[in-house]
């Protein structure tokens, strides 16, 4: 079996055991919100009704780490990710690079959203220590944030791709998978007691926004295509994670900590600066296209990772 037939096998059957689980993860859960209120705030708990959303994002995590555990020696997730991992010389020079050559062009786009008026500033801290902390916080979930995705996305699933499809086409299905999943989520709230179905209810609303909203999200979904390539570029350029790993906690971590001290004003220039999402802007679109040419430039002599062989 091709390697992208697997990875789309692997996910229906992440998909079942999760809307299989659902409703036996229901049932404990309903008992502690009612009885002690434990993950009320959590799940967003209010008058015996709660965000199961929330919950089966959780449960899809936990049922594909199992089924990666299960399946890795056929899927060999840990050879293609130990290669695109293994510690080279400058690998920290790298992750460095990227995480400035993410937040220099982020930074530009804020000083121009102040100079138009789409940004204003807002400080919302209480004290520098405080600021300090939150500044290590959004760091770190930059960071985790990377590493985590970086892994899936660019270390296992385009690599897969690369050993069955050509160039182009991988970092293409690479980035539109990253880009949908994004969407792979939707508010469903229910109420407490057995519901044997609530699992495929709550998937079929994940759904939704990729197929009935589909246009109204379009913007979206062409910005973190473009975030999907720009990686994906720079671990073929590189051969290994880190580079891509730093542009994709930089980018994280820019879009976390702006809101300590600016706030967007939506209405105005929507289509240059984007909403809160900010890849739904022209202005980003064109930072990343320029990040692909600085790293073409600065990693010109770099062989491109080979089509259908290992890292």
């Amino acid at each position: 079996m091709k390697s992208y037939k697997k990875i789309i096998f692997l996910f229906l059957i992440i998909l079942f055991f999760s809307c299989i689980l659902a409703p036996i993860k229901k049932v404990p859960l309903d008992f502690m919100l009612e009885k002690t209120g434990f993950m009320a705030d959590t799940v967003d708990y209010e008058n015996g009704m709660y965000d199961f959303g929330k919950v089966m994002r959780r449960i899809l995590m936990v049922v594909a780490l199992i089924i990666f555990i299960v399946f890795r020696k056929s899927l060999r997730f840990g050879a293609l990710v130990s290669s695109g991992l293994k510690i080279r010389p400058g690998f920290l020079r790298q992750f460095l690079f990227g995480f400035f050559l993410a937040g220099t062009p982020l930074l530009i786009y804020y000083g121009l959203g102040l100079l138009t008026g789409a940004w204003i500033i807002h400080i919302d801290y209480d004290s520098a220590g405080v600021t300090i902390l939150y500044i290590i916080k959004y760091a770190l979930i930059g960071c985790l944030i990377g590493i985590i995705e970086e892994i899936l996305f660019r270390g296992f699933v385009l690599q897969s791709f690369l050993e069955s499809m050509s160039l182009p086409v991988a970092v293409c299905a690479c980035s539109l998978i990253y880009s949908m999943l994004h969407f792979f989520k939707a508010d469903v709230f229910v109420s407490t007691g057995f519901q044997p179905f609530v699992g495929f209810v709550t998937i079929a609303q994940f759904f939704k926004p990729i197929f009935f909203e589909f246009f109204k999200n379009l913007p979206a979904i062409i910005g973190l295509f473009l975030v999907g390539v720009v990686l994906s570029y720079a671990f073929i350029k590189t051969k290994s994670l880190y580079l891509s790993i730093g542009l994709h906690t930089g980018m994280v971590f820019m879009m976390k900590a702006d809101g300590m001290f600016l706030v967007r004003v939506r209405e105005k220039l929507g289509w240059l600066f984007g909403d809160s999402k900010l890849v739904t802007g022209v202005l980003v679109w064109f930072f990343l296209i320029l990040i692909l040419f600085v790293i073409k430039r600065i990693y010109s002599r770099t062989v491109p990772v080979n089509q259908g062989n290992d890292i």
